[in-house]
């Protein structure tokens, strides 16, 4: 693994003068490289450093510790993962709720799709003694998400097709569920590293299909409107990221 120096190697070029936000995608660009290739307790700052070819100097400008790597990939991970989820939205034909439909469907599709990342992002944080790092990637999903979530809510309120007391408050709610799921997602990755992926699948989707049914109470819907249940997709996901 590579080590970090303040300065280049004699022969070696000079580092290019890049502006701030290029000098720190260029940094997650190299802490993504190799957390998803190594994992995050073998990767330390100064191989970041060497990796991005920068000067301790210039890390700390941006970030001032390694967790804070981590926010911002996953802050860019979950904003690649909205991108894509909007985009089903934006395409899909119907009210508000069967573009909030597409917008679900579409995130478990691009999730699925994307098994090295997930499966990092999993390990990190179902690892027992992981509690503060799990909190960090859950606060910065939840940061990004929350945005498009009160959009989709408001949407949907003005047009007539949810019924919710405050926008704020249920979207809130719903990330709040989100961020409880890591009983169930310990239990389910568990089991399908057992070997046992339709129990893990059922064990996942159980608990999504009780989310759904809380969506549609707070957005004022019909039980089995918001479709929170995708055994397909969870399947896909955990097959590849168990085995990838």
């Amino acid at each position: 693994m590579k080590r970090a120096s303040d300065s280049p190697p004699e022969g070696m070029p000079k580092r290019q003068r890049l502006a701030p936000e290029e000098r720190r995608a260029l940094i997650l660009d190299a802490a993504q490289t190799l957390f998803f290739a190594n994992g995050w307790e073998e990767v330390t700052v100064a191989d970041v450093v060497a990796e991005a070819g920068i000067s301790k100097g210039g890390f700390y400008h941006h970030f001032t510790a390694k967790e804070d790597l981590l926010d911002g990939i996953v802050e860019r991970f979950t904003g690649e993962a909205l991108d894509s989820a909007q985009a089903a939205r934006a395409a899909a034909s119907g009210n508000a709720l069967a573009r909030f439909n597409a917008f679900l469907a579409e995130t478990y599709r691009w999730k699925a799709e994307q098994a090295p990342q997930m499966k990092f992002f999993m390990e990190v944080m179902l690892r027992p003694g992981n509690d503060i790092l799990f909190g960090r990637i859950t606060a910065a999903a939840a940061a990004a998400a929350l945005p498009v979530l009160l959009d989709i809510i408001s949407q949907g309120t003005e047009d007539g097709t949810f019924d919710v007391p405050d926008v704020t408050l249920v979207g809130e709610t719903i990330m709040a569920m989100s961020q409880a799921r890591r009983a169930t997602l310990e239990q389910s990755f568990k089991v399908a590293k057992e070997g046992n992926l339709e129990r893990a699948v059922s064990i996942l989707d159980t608990r999504m299909i009780a989310e759904g049914a809380l969506f549609d109470r707070m957005l004022g819907l019909p039980q089995g409107s918001v479709t929170m249940t995708n055994p397909k997709e969870f399947r896909l996901m955990l097959k590849a990221i168990v085995w990838c």
